[in-house]
């Protein structure tokens, strides 16, 4: 005896996952081949004359722990260094200035050199623990 047939159940028919993606790659095909050239950001960024280290930014970078004054950034990312100071006194815009820096979401980005990004890191970590009583920033990372 057969079971009843349900008004909202499938019926499927068992195939391999090769004659599936066949089956799709011959029936899903574009009416027109487009292709797009890669983006250049280079066109699109402004262009902003070198920026050279605030006396404001100065006077942060000597109010941090030593192990924590960046010295790389302020040499070769003045215009980063110059940010990060004005917005330390902002938690909010300040985290999420350094989860920018930290973080590609354009994709394809060469990102900082390893010594400067550890820098930032390090900083990042060191006001994250200035505003949330002690912890790191990676103990609130969700891990996949």
């Amino acid at each position: 005896m057969s079971e009843p047939v349900k008004p909202d159940a499938f019926e499927f028919e068992k195939v391999s996952l090769t004659d599936a993606r066949k089956v799709l790659d011959d029936t899903v095909k574009p009416a027109v081949n487009v292709s797009k050239p890669a983006a250049s950001w280079d066109t699109k960024r402004k262009l902003t004359p070198p920026e050279s280290l605030r006396t404001s930014t100065i006077q942060w970078i000597l109010k941090l722990p030593p192990h924590i004054q960046p010295r790389l950034l302020q040499v070769k990312y003045p215009r980063v260094a110059n940010r990060i100071a004005a917005l330390w006194a902002d938690p909010t815009g300040c985290e999420s200035f350094f989860d920018d820096l930290l973080t590609d979401k354009r994709g394809g980005r060469k990102g900082f050199p390893l010594n400067v990004a550890n820098e930032v890191a390090s900083l990042r970590d060191y006001y994250f623990r200035l505003h949330h009583k002690g912890g790191a920033a990676w103990e609130h990372v969700e891990w996949s």
